[in-house]
């Protein structure tokens, strides 16, 4: 089966308050996202994620190994591998790549139901929040540009699931589990 995820902010403990997370504490909130991972992916699975998956190199090395299936990464902003985070970037890229993660940079292509769909992080420059501190989007030059074709991305958190040709994969609006492919989908299919 083929999986997309993102935003798991692994041992990001003001997560919870900023998006109303469920949980009364990181290690609680860690803890659960590790299962329902779990419950849902296999060990022959694919999981796509869509980045920030954590705050720290300590906490990829801590829960990539514990989550099951064959991972891919679209590096997200909060990513240490992200380019934003010139400093340390190149040098994380091989520590996400040592426990478990592919790289797909910050975009990738795949297929699904015969159309192409993109991958990336972030939703498309038009659609952008501005995430409500700043008049202006955030990183808008790593978002990408609308092209007309499905986007499944991350970044917003709970602001919603579905919107246009974008579909959210982060856990805040899938209950705190991966998405299946046959989701995306039904979501993409019934929107047209």
């Amino acid at each position: 089966m083929i999986f997309f995820t993102s935003d798991h902010h692994f041992d990001h403990a003001n997560i919870i308050k900023y998006c109303n997370r469920p949980f009364l504490s990181v290690d609680e909130m860690n803890e659960e996202m590790v299962k329902r991972w779990n419950q849902v992916v296999g060990a022959n699975d694919t999981v796509y994620y869509l980045g920030d998956f954590s705050l720290g190199k300590g906490s990829v090395e801590n829960f990539v190994p514990r989550l099951n299936g064959e991972k891919y990464l679209v590096m997200g902003n909060h990513d240490a591998c992200h380019p934003c985070n010139k400093k340390k970037a190149e040098a994380a890229v091989k520590l996400y790549e040592e426990v478990g993660f592919k790289m797909l940079g910050l975009e990738s292509v795949i297929e699904i139901g015969g159309a192409e769909v993109r991958l990336h992080h972030m939703p498309y420059q038009s659609n952008a929040p501005t995430e409500g501190y700043s008049k202006e989007p955030k990183h808008i030059k790593y978002r990408p540009v609308d092209d007309g074709r499905w986007l499944l991305h991350g970044h917003i958190h709970e602001k919603w699931q579905s919107k246009e040709r974008m579909i959210n994969v982060g856990v805040d609006v899938w209950e705190f589990f991966p998405v299946a492919l046959e989701a995306i989908q039904k979501l993409i299919t019934q929107a047209a």
